[in-house]
């Protein structure tokens, strides 16, 4: 079943992706995507034909996904810290407030996109809100990250209703 992800931006334009519903519960979805173009996430290289595993939860200050290469080994994971996070129907949408943590496939942490944080805060188009959720995710993320991403992938195993 095709699910739409609508990344709504601060800095930029909205972004809609067509995915495929992997497994969804009463508030929350896990989406796959398979980038048709390679791209580079913290200096590590998702060529053409990676694939995203994405878990969204309504009302969740992140939005994490699962990384692989083509070949299915792991890279990484993603975690967009977003407020507004719904999940619909047959549709997702969340705002991203900029600020990324990668989780690459040894357990490096990078935090991602502080240029993009600052950007915004000196245009106004972040709240003082924001700015708290962006800090308490960071710490949650980067303290927890873990034990999220076995939450997600427990929920997509064995807990939830598969499409």
């Amino acid at each position: 079943m095709l699910f739409c992800e609508l990344k709504r931006h601060l800095n930029k334009p909205d972004e809609e992706y067509m995915c495929d519903l992997v497994a969804r519960g009463a508030d929350w979805v896990a989406l796959s995507y398979v980038s048709n173009r390679a791209w580079e996430v913290a200096d590590t290289l998702l060529p053409a034909g990676s694939q995203t595993l994405a878990f969204y939860q309504t009302g969740v200050g992140r939005v994490l996904w699962r990384m692989c290469a083509p070949s299915g080994d792991l890279k990484g994971h993603l975690f967009h810290v977003c407020r507004d996070v719904r999940v619909k129907e047959n549709r997702v949408d969340y705002l991203d407030l900029l600020l990324d943590i990668w989780i690459d496939s040894d357990g490096g942490v990078a935090v991602l996109d502080r240029e993009e944080v600052d950007a915004c805060l000196k245009a106004g188009k972040l709240s003082e809100a924001d700015l708290q959720t962006l800090a308490a995710e960071e710490k949650r993320i980067v303290a927890h990250w873990p034990e999220l991403v076995r939450e997600m992938e427990g929920r997509i195993c064995g807990r939830g209703t598969t499409a």
